[in-house]
């Protein structure tokens, strides 16, 4: 297994711990997970893709490069709606989130054919600032800062894409921009859809 291909490993696996938590219990938090399987759907190709079987290589490329595309303008503005709007009908449930990432996606994908290449990278940042707002405005204490730092980790998954030049360039002759952008992204995402602590339960007074 290549360098590449364990980065994108171990996203996918943050986003299968993800989804799991969020698909299920008492409390589902659906539009967190569909944007979980997405994201870690294009991570799974990902492993493929740089994997050292040539013959895996070249078939799974162009499906890795759709599904990346997917995540980049569906998964991650589901992720900032749902982390925004926590008790929305398209953030708790599962065909709600899927409607959403059906319109969101589509759309972003039909821009993106149409030649508008730019919004495969001004969604996710956009999500980006969605995020923050939601981190900043709506969260308190320790949740907020966890939030922050996911942030902050994903700015700079981002950035990394933008001002490395080269996928061979390596920061500190450790990661190229592709496993920077893994392994940053799965921090983040951790970070990020980590539940507020629930407000302990006041004990019953016993009648008199």
């Amino acid at each position: 297994m290549t360098a590449d291909a364990l980065s994108d490993l171990v996203l996918a696996l943050v986003c299968a711990w993800i989804a799991a938590r969020c698909l299920g219990g008492a409390r589902p938090r659906s539009g967190i997970g569909v944007a979980a399987v997405l994201i870690g759907l294009a991570a799974v190709l990902g492993v493929l893709r740089f994997s050292t079987w040539a013959p895996v290589n070249d078939a799974v490329r162009g499906a890795h490069q759709f599904a990346s595309l997917v995540a980049a303008v569906g998964g991650f503005p589901l992720l900032a709606f749902s982390l925004h709007q926590p008790d929305s009908p398209l953030a708790t449930r599962l065909a709600g989130a899927w409607w959403l990432v059906f319109v969101v996606a589509g759309t972003g994908v039909a821009a993106v054919v149409l030649g508008v290449k730019v919004w495969a990278r001004v969604a996710p940042l956009l999500s980006c600032v969605w995020i923050g707002h939601a981190i900043f405005f709506k969260r308190a204490g320790a949740h907020r800062a966890k939030g922050a730092a996911g942030l902050a980790c994903l700015l700079a998954a981002f950035a990394a894409t933008l001002l490395m030049a080269t996928p061979e360039q390596q920061l500190l002759g450790l990661f190229t921009r592709v496993q920077l952008l893994h392994y940053l992204m799965a921090v983040a995402l951790w970070l990020l859809v980590q539940p507020p602590r629930s407000a302990a339960v006041p004990a019953a007074v016993p009648a008199r």
